[in-house]
């Protein structure tokens, strides 16, 4: 578990350097971060689609991953929307508390923990990514836009500009690809994977340079972020497999993946949105260190269940 954090670590930090040594890397994150939201992050989203499997795992896995995510998202609206802080702010905790990091930091970890069973446990992180970046793209940009917008802004306006999202594109042809039953060229799977490789190093190094080290008031609302995402969310879960039909490795590693730290993406669509985007790195580099106790954990209490 500690190896497959240390390397993300490190290279936040590196981000963090760069900012602080060179100037004008603030425009270079910008660009950045437009490159992985136009480019890297739909070959990610279309490679990992084009990779699932279509079973009743199919169904039962997301049904999970959004309970979770709905859930989070409800209490995260009770907790932060009338607290006495900037709009921008409130919708960067609620993306904080309710999308986890299922694949750059999930899919390491449940192959650490489940050796054995990589293809069992490889599916269930497939299955979560597809989930929570669907919904982050949608209802996560819809949140975006009404907290990060000084206009009032309409539904329809708010599903327009949601919908623009070119990963949300890549997920809509992946799904229609795969339910065509047409065998994908091997030259197109093998660009998406090469692109998506580069996008876990990317958003850290993005990250990383995000972070501003002046501490601030705001800061303290990592405290509620990391409880409602690495407390509540398992908690959830772990009511929902029963119901949902869901057991052995499969609930195990849904649970661990709804343990998660924040999920990256979420970085991406509060620059894009202008949210409060100093707050949520530092939110997001905080419950990512707590993870290291949190995860460990939440595997204990499984293994007592």
């Amino acid at each position: 578990m500690i190896a497959a954090f240390l390397p993300l670590a490190a290279i936040a930090f590196l981000g963090a350097l760069l900012r602080h040594f060179i100037p004008g890397m603030e425009q270079a994150r910008q660009s950045m971060n437009k490159l992985v939201l136009y480019v890297f992050l739909p070959a990610l989203v279309f490679r990992t689609v084009m990779d699932g499997t279509i079973s009743r795992l199919f169904f039962e896995i997301p049904a999970l991953a959004a309970t979770g995510t709905l859930a989070c998202l409800a209490v995260g609206f009770l907790v932060f929307h009338f607290l006495p802080i900037p709009g921008p702010t409130k919708g960067a905790m609620m993306l904080g508390a309710a999308f986890g990091n299922v694949t750059y930091l999930g899919l390491p970890v449940l192959l650490g923990i489940f050796p054995g069973q990589a293809d069992q446990v490889s599916e269930v992180s497939v299955l979560f990514e597809v989930t929570k970046s669907s919904l982050n793209l949608t209802l996560g940009a819809m949140i975006a836009i009404a907290y990060g917008s000084q206009e009032p802004i309409t539904f329809r306006r708010t599903a327009y500009e949601a919908l623009k999202l070119p990963p949300l594109w890549a997920l809509i042809v992946a799904i229609l690809w795969k339910l065509s039953g047409i065998p994908c060229p091997a030259l197109i799977m093998d660009t998406a994977s090469i692109l998506a490789v580069a996008v876990s190093g990317i958003m850290m190094l993005s990250l990383g340079m995000a972070l501003r080290f002046s501490a601030t008031r705001l800061m303290a609302l990592a405290i509620p972020v990391s409880a409602i995402k690495l407390a509540f969310a398992p908690c959830v879960v772990f009511l929902a497999v029963t119901p949902f039909g869901v057991s052995g490795v499969y609930s195990n590693a849904a649970i661990l993946e709804a343990a998660m730290p924040s999920q990256l993406l979420s970085f991406i669509i509060a620059g894009k949105f202008k949210l409060d985007e100093e707050t949520l790195a530092f939110v997001i580099m905080v419950d990512t260190i707590l993870a290291f106790v949190t995860l460990p954990l939440v595997r204990t209490l499984l293994l007592a269940a």
